[in-house]
């Protein structure tokens, strides 16, 4: 549907222009407050990474300081046996309640000089040591007869126990005592349960909300620490998503990506960067609960863009009314003048361009009024013209019918009445001037004829007919009349031909009744579609008067005539220089006698 109304188009242009740049700017905003809450997500994210990291390190470093100080501790090599048990000294129970209260540790492993392997388990409330007799594929065991051939310490990464279905990490490191040229070992097996304590989150308040967690991943892709969504998942969770492999490769960054579970998450990685580990740590949080503010945002946002599109749209089209309401008062002016009706006022309202537009429109009508006052007062004019001049050709014509054709109709009755029938030779010369005065009587009826339309004006041609008309002047009036042509003129149609003729009649009457002139020239000149008429005497010139009012009929006949035939006429006079007229006339070629 075509909006045609402008009331409609600045409402709808309102409407659009307000919305797009809601929307433009809710855009911006809103990707703004997006880009800004995932950059502090992600620096949230490395800020919680950074800490588990330390603190993952710092709980490696001491538990290999705990290591160096079990493996420096005397006696720790040669525990004295009674029975099934092995006892300790006051100084080996106290490091024994410390590694056990700690509760980092699930056992500790030592090799005697004796070549036994004394075990106990720090899960129990009392301290117990006792021999540890292990199958060879037991991990303990390959710890414990690996080749060390100086004092170390050493952290040895999960590994899977398949007799007791579960993942086992330790520490190893070598004591002092050396049998058989190699320094026995004392071996901690550190609780999972330890490394959860810093890597699982299971409170939403420490800063990772209820989908975020953190976690270990080794270099075979496999979890080292406990999952927040799946539980038992260290060394059986394949973790091979993009965050793993970068830190792999020891790139530390922040990206949005797929999980292991298959989520969209914002990860934080890098490595943990322990001796013997190639660990890398991550730090994550589900992409949908970290935007979630964000799409809050979003909503609030869009629903104010509603409203404030309504509010634009109340206030456009109250601003379009008070805009469209002159224009359409204007409007309906316009349609009054073009129905006739020129009384027509518009009230100003402002004064902006609507006003200045009414009161244009206001002098425009009232230039109309006074244009049709003057065009009425034109047309009564030549209405009054016209009457007068039919009236003053017909007194013309009853002076002459009277004066010519009546006395000499009066003269033929009286001469008739005088004849006396007894008296031949009288009767015969009376006849013989009765037969005079019916000759005479004929000339002036053809004269008066030829006056009101010369017979050979449409018989032989405008130019013929002017020459006779200048003769015939030139002989009764005394004028030295001359009269001159060039061009074509005997393919004009009758219509241009009469019009042509009465003007050029027209002024000659003037010269022969009003300028007191000596000597006249009349000259036509047709070319290129236009004939050039110039009528100019050596008289006493135009009145002044008479040139500013007009009040004679001749020159508006003149003046009409020219009109109608849709040329131009222009009279210059002097007071005693006589007068020119100037006239010209564009006429079309058309085959002779054509109306």
């Amino acid at each position: 549907m075509r909006i045609r109304s402008l009331s409609d188009k600045i409402v709808l242009y309102f409407v659009i222009i307000g919305i797009t740049a809601i929307a433009v700017v809710s855009t911006y905003s809103f990707f703004t407050s997006k880009n800004a809450l995932l950059n502090r997500t992600f620096d949230q994210l490395t800020s919680v990474r950074v800490v588990k990291k330390n603190q993952v390190k710092r709980f490696f470093q001491d538990r290999l300081g705990e290591m160096e100080l079990i493996t420096h501790t005397d006696g720790i090599s040669t525990l004295e046996k009674s029975g099934e048990t092995f006892n300790n000294n006051k100084q080996h129970q106290y490091l024994w309640e410390h590694l056990r209260l700690s509760g980092y540790y699930r056992a500790v492993f030592l090799q005697q000089k004796s070549g036994e392997i004394v075990t106990c388990n720090f899960s129990h409330k009392q301290l117990h040591f006792q021999s540890f007799d292990a199958p060879e594929k037991n991990p303990v065991s390959e710890i414990l007869n690996g080749d060390v051939s100086m004092e170390t310490r050493r952290i040895h990464d999960y590994v899977f126990d398949s007799l007791i279905n579960l993942p086992r990490i330790f520490i190893s490191g070598s004591m002092q005592t050396a049998l058989n040229d190699k320094y026995l070992k004392a071996v901690l097996e550190i609780s999972i349960d330890a490394i959860n304590a810093i890597m699982l989150e299971q409170n939403p308040g420490d800063g990772l909300g209820q989908s975020g967690e953190s976690y270990l991943v080794g270099a075979d892709g496999l979890m080292r620490s406990t999952s927040r969504f799946q539980s038992n998942s260290i060394m059986r969770v394949k973790v091979g998503t993009d965050a793993v492999k970068n830190a792999l490769e020891n790139i530390t960054g922040t990206s949005v990506i797929m999980d292991y579970r298959g989520i969209n998450v914002l990860s934080s990685y890098s490595q943990v960067d322990i001796p013997g580990l190639n660990w890398v740590i991550l730090a994550e949080i589900d992409y949908a609960e970290a935007t979630r503010s964000i799409y809050f945002i979003r909503n609030n946002i869009l629903l104010l863009t509603i409203l404030v599109g309504i509010i634009v749209f109340i206030i456009s089209y109250i601003f379009s009314k008070r805009i469209t309401s002159p224009l359409i008062k204007l409007t309906d002016a316009t349609a009054n003048i073009k129905s006739g009706n020129l009384n027509v006022i518009l009230p100003k309202i402002n004064n902006d361009e609507i006003g200045q537009l009414t009161n244009s429109f206001n002098g425009m009508a009232q230039s109309l009024r006074e244009k049709e006052t003057e065009l009425k007062e034109e047309r009564n004019k030549r209405f009054t013209a016209m009457i007068d001049g039919q009236e003053i050709e017909r007194q013309r014509l009853s002076r002459e019918l009277h004066d010519g054709l009546g006395q000499s109709l009066i003269a033929l009755k009286l001469r008739l009445e005088s004849i006396d029938l007894k008296d031949a030779c009288s009767s015969g010369k009376t006849l013989k001037n009765v037969k005079q005065s019916f000759d005479d009587t004929i000339n002036e009826i053809r004269r008066i004829s030829n006056d009101l339309m010369p017979a050979v004006l449409l018989e032989f041609g405008l130019i013929t007919t002017l020459k006779n008309i200048c003769e015939s002047i030139s002989e009764n009036s005394g004028i030295d009349l001359r009269c001159s042509y060039s061009g074509k003129f005997n393919d004009l149609d009758n219509r241009t031909t009469i019009y042509l003729f009465r003007i050029i009649q027209e002024a000659l009457n003037n010269i022969v009744k009003h300028a007191g002139a000596s000597r006249a020239e009349v000259s036509l000149e047709r070319a290129d579609k236009l004939i050039k008429a110039t009528i100019s005497d050596n008289g006493i010139g135009l009145p002044q008067n008479e040139r500013v009012k007009h009040t004679g009929n001749g020159i508006p006949n003149m003046r009409e005539r020219v009109r109608l035939l849709h040329g131009k006429i222009n009279i210059e006079s002097e007071n005693g220089k006589g007068i020119i007229i100037r006239i010209e006339i564009p006429v079309k070629e058309t085959k002779h006698g054509n109306n």
